[in-house]
């Protein structure tokens, strides 16, 4: 009976332990100053972003690009926030163990402040892969773990950046496309991991998107056409004053 009992007490903490999203212990949510730049750095004892929208937000912790995130109000892309958090004791100093944990911890952030809820669904779309070119990748690691994107009119200068999610920088849907940008989404076939500093040029009179990719970085533009997974925002309000 008493190893039944320590059996029932074990499953019931696990199951409590399953059912708690993990959390930041402490962590702050303000509007941005207008026009900040954004910008976002995590280590083992914090996460701290500047500037930046809820949609990015978004995108970034579920690890959508931004054409895969649907719905909600318009100030998820007008409004910026700053948001600073404090993670708990014990978090791996490792990055690519520490990020997925974070990501769940901004995820409940977004839930509670902003009452973030979402559901995903599969639909049919015209894509483009990314893979790297027969000439090999000509990427840079980064050099240092703090993210900071540069986008202008043909130029993209990206700081300690994944290829997930550099792959969203290639394509904005309208009516926020660029000239010269990928007419369809893109997706990352390219088997990299890690992280890398990139510096991109294309311009209409100058080198195409799918050139400049292939000669200044060693990647390639493949179309086709897949079953791609959305995520659609359900609710989401401004928060109160912290």
């Amino acid at each position: 009976m008493r190893l039944i009992l320590m059996a029932l007490t074990v499953l019931a903490s696990v199951q409590t332990s399953a059912q708690t999203p993990p959390a930041f212990e402490v962590a702050s949510v303000k509007p941005s100053q207008p026009d900040r730049p954004g910008s976002a750095s995590l280590d083992a004892a914090h996460f701290i972003c500047t500037g930046m929208t809820l949609r990015s937000l978004i995108w970034s912790v579920y690890r959508m690009p931004p054409w895969r995130v649907s719905g909600g109000p318009s100030w998820l892309d007008t409004e910026g926030w700053d948001v600073s958090a404090t993670l708990p004791p014990g978090m791996p100093a490792n990055r690519a163990e520490l990020m997925p944990k974070a990501d769940l911890m901004v995820q409940t952030l977004l839930a509670d402040r902003f009452k973030l809820s979402v559901h995903r669904e599969i639909k049919d779309q015209p894509v483009y892969e990314l893979v790297v070119a027969k000439g090999g990748s000509k990427l840079r690691p980064a050099s240092d773990e703090k993210f900071i994107p540069k986008v202008g009119r043909g130029r993209l200068e990206l700081r300690h950046v994944s290829m997930a999610m550099f792959v969203s920088y290639l394509y904005y849907p309208p009516p926020h496309q660029q000239p010269g940008m990928a007419d369809r989404p893109v997706l990352d076939k390219t088997g990299l991991d890690g992280f890398f500093d990139i510096t991109l040029d294309w311009a209409e009179a100058g080198p195409s998107l799918f050139t400049a990719l292939e000669e200044q970085l060693g990647l390639k533009l493949e179309p086709r056409k897949t079953p791609i997974e959305f995520l659609v925002i359900d609710n989401v309000e401004k928060p109160a004053a912290n």
